[in-house]
């Protein structure tokens, strides 16, 4: 009897051991198969304050897309929508201007779409100053409703390279609203001061509207170009956070991370973020120049609630 039960164990540990071996070699992180049982196996590392709050809520994030259309294999983009499936509303920045910007955000959305959510999106038109690029909007339609059309903020069109995306979205399931400005301001040799200085405008235009203002502002949040929606009461989502990758890794907790480029700033007051940081995807690759096939941008998210009713949109 005894024997038995030792050869049935013994047959336990050999199927035990041949079901991990084949569950190694065929692994997938997060959509992207590796290329062999050595890969490094890491989930994306969210550094925040990242716990859903109670009451209607949404989950926005930005991200800087580094040249989309003009890269990106289907494993590429297929590892993009699952590190974006859990958000409700999304700002892409730097979207190539040419059919293969577009289609490319077409994949991508087909890709969301075969994760247990129907997406919508709105794609702008080409910006119209040097170095022309197109943003994108998408958006979990369960969740979150653009209100009206999506469209480039006409009144910075001269003063800014790549003007702001606007849109309104409406979470359907707590009716709150607020507006969204997606930018992309011009690179640190290009004065980005001049561009963000203008942005404290939108708030006077959109007076009824609850702004939130985003994306890659190729600036640190302290700056002083930031000064202005400062004193409307804005305030970014994360401080003394890096966002941009470097191209070689140096020692430390951020040894990855070069500057503080990208953020999210909201109406204090009106608006509430409960929680909110940055997407490390980075710990899913061998290598940062492997990561940066991605983006060279970490995702930055937020939690938006409503401390008052929304506005009447003009």
């Amino acid at each position: 009897m005894e024997s038995k039960i030792k050869r049935l164990l013994l047959v336990a540990v050999i199927i035990c051991t041949v079901a991990g071996v084949e569950y190694v070699t065929g692994i997938e992180i997060l959509g992207i198969a590796t290329q062999e049982a050595t890969d490094p196996v890491a989930t994306i590392q969210t550094a925040s304050s990242d716990q859903a709050p109670s009451g209607p809520h949404l989950r926005l994030v930005t991200w800087n897309l580094y040249n989309f259309g003009q890269s990106k294999n289907d494993r590429e983009v297929a590892f993009m929508a699952e590190t974006l499936r859990d958000y409700d509303v999304v700002a892409i920045q730097e979207i190539s201007t040419g059919p293969a910007g577009a289609q490319a955000v077409g994949r991508l959305v087909d890709e969301l779409d075969r994760r247990g959510f129907d997406w919508d999106y709105r794609i702008s038109d080409p910006t119209s100053g040097t170095g022309s690029e197109r943003y994108a909007y998408l958006w979990k339609t369960s969740r979150a409703s653009l209100d009206g059309r999506a469209w480039l903020e006409p009144t910075l069109a001269r003063s800014i390279d790549r003007e702001p995306f606007m849109a309104r979205f409406r979470d359907r399931k707590g009716g709150g609203t607020f507006l969204v400005a997606s930018i992309h301001a011009v690179p640190r040799s290009k004065d980005p001061e001049h561009e963000v200085r203008q942005l404290d405008a939108l708030h006077t235009r959109y007076a009824s509207d609850h702004l939130i203002v985003l994306g890659d502002f190729n600036l640190d949040e302290d700056d002083e170009a930031f000064d202005g929606l400062r004193r409307l009461g804005y305030r970014p989502v994360i401080d003394d956070q890096p966002t941009s990758l470097r191209r070689k890794r140096r020692d430390g907790r951020n040894g990855h991370l070069a500057n503080e480029y990208d953020n999210i700033f909201f109406e204090s007051g009106p608006l509430r973020v409960s929680g909110g940081g940055v997407s490390d995807f980075t710990g899913s690759f061998s290598t940062l120049k492997d990561a940066r096939k991605i983006s060279d941008h970490l995702p930055v998210h937020a939690y938006i609630q409503w401390e008052a009713p929304a506005g009447v949109a003009p």
